[in-house]
């Protein structure tokens, strides 16, 4: 029944050379629409589907010559395409996708020489407070001081002044560190990095105090913390390979097995 039906309304709309467009084929592209909605909608379609049908009709007889390689190139996709979904199946459910911590860490410290810094970064401290602060030294040594008790009698300060602290215990880039700071972009301010003592900018109405606790430059190894994303990637990806590549010789040796596989010999 619904053979005869399609056979009764379906017809030809439009036509490019010997490519021909079929009216049943707008069924999808209308459906839902109505009245001058729907018109519209199979207008389009035509209108972009005799463009198209032209544009290849073209590209067919400019490029003659090249036909066989782009078929060899669209059987080369499709080939690409198949086996990697087939993988993608397969993998499901199969890959552990665990890496552990001990596992990244075992990695990166048999390659810790190709994980370099691309740039500098640091851990360390900014504070600002008013330039007229009548115990801004007293904020500076302590800062500086190397006892816990003083550490925390400077945090108390900074609280009870409602000064602004920037602490970066995680690695930062150099560049970030010092937007934080009264910086001109033309001048160099790797000084800041070298040596352990606090110091000091200011603009027009503020102080900065600066303290630089770790500095690594680019080129030097790259801590664990900044690479271990990538340290995992690596893991999962090996794991990955080596798990397709188990399937691939299953595949294989099913096959001889079979006797699916037939390999003439070359040898006359």
């Amino acid at each position: 029944m619904v053979g005869c039906e399609l056979l009764h309304y379906d017809k030809e709309i439009a036509r490019v050379g010997e490519a021909t467009l079929m009216l049943s084929e707008l069924d999808g592209v209308t459906a839902g629409a109505t009245g001058a909605d729907s018109v519209a909608l199979a207008e389009n379609y035509i209108n972009q589907w005799v463009r198209r049908e032209v544009k290849i009709q073209e590209a067919v007889s400019v490029l003659a010559a090249e036909l066989a390689d782009v078929d060899r190139l669209v059987e080369d996709y499709r080939t690409s395409l198949l086996s990697s979904r087939l993988e993608q199946r397969y993998l499901a459910g199969k890959l552990d996708t665990l890496i552990t911590d001990s596992m990244v860490l075992s990695y990166y410290n048999s390659h810790r020489g190709e994980f370099l810094m691309d740039r500098t970064i640091l851990k360390g401290r900014i504070v600002r407070l008013p330039d007229n602060y009548r115990q801004s030294v007293k904020l500076y040594n302590l800062m500086g001081s190397k006892g816990a008790e003083k550490q925390q009698d400077f945090l108390d300060l900074c609280k009870k002044n409602n000064f602004e602290l920037h602490t970066f215990d995680s690695w930062v880039d150099f560049s970030e560190f010092l937007s934080y700071l009264p910086v001109r972009r033309d001048k160099n301010y790797d000084y800041i990095l070298s040596g352990g003592e606090v110091r000091q900018m200011a603009d027009a109405d503020s102080k900065y105090f600066i303290q630089i606790d770790e500095v690594l430059r680019k080129g030097e190894n790259a801590p664990l913390e900044r690479v271990a994303d990538m340290v995992r990637k690596i893991l999962y990806n090996r794991r990955r390979v080596e798990i397709v590549g188990q399937y691939n010789d299953s595949l294989y040796n099913a096959a001889l097995v079979e006797g699916v596989i037939r390999i003439e010999n070359s040898e006359k």
